[in-house]
C-alpha cells in the first residue's frame, strides 16, 4: 500500500482531470472522496475504537484487519453500490426523487468507484515505505 501522500496526489490529480473535462466540482470531489474513502474507513473506524487520534500509529488488531479485508475487496464495493443503485430506483419509482437526481446520483456513484478503484490498483502496485509515502 502506498502512504497518504502518493493517494492524496493521486486524488487531486484525479479530480483535477474530471473537473477539467466536466466542469463539476460534485463530480471531481467524488473521485477525490473515493480515493481516499477505504484507508478513511480502514484508519477511521480503528483510531475510534482504540481510543487515538494518532491514526498512523494505530495497533494492527482483528479490527484493523476486518476493515482492511473489507475494503480492500473491489466486490464489496459493487455491493454496496449496487443496492444503493437498487434503493435510489426504489424511491424514484415511488416519486420520491425524481429522474434527474436519479441520474446524478448514479454518476456520483461511477466517480467514486472510479477513485476507489485508483486506490485499490495503487495499493496492489506499490509497496509501502511509511505512513507517508
Amino acid at each position: 500500500m502506498p502512504g497518504a501522500i502518493p493517494h492524496i496526489a493521486a486524488g487531486l490529480l484525479s479530480a483535477a482531470i474530471v473537473h477539467k473535462k466536466h466542469m463539476r466540482l460534485e463530480l471531481s470531489l467524488a473521485i477525490l472522496i473515493g480515493n481516499l474513502l477505504p484507508d478513511i474507513i480502514k484508519f477511521g473506524l480503528s483510531a475510534l475504537k482504540q481510543g487515538t487520534l494518532a491514526v498512523f500509529n494505530i495497533r494492527q488488531d482483528g479490527f484493523y484487519h476486518l476493515w482492511s479485508q473489507l475494503t480492500y475487496n473491489p466486490a464489496n464495493w459493487f455491493s454496496l453500490g449496487f443496492f444503493l443503485l437498487l434503493l435510489a430506483g426504489f424511491l424514484y419509482h415511488y416519486h420520491v426523487i425524481k429522474k434527474k437526481k436519479l441520474w446524478e446520483y448514479e454518476e456520483l456513484y461511477v466517480f467514486l468507484l472510479i477513485g476507489i478503484f485508483t486506490h485499490l490498483a495503487m495499493d496492489a502496485l506499490i509497496i509501502e515505505k511509511g505512513p507517508w509515502f
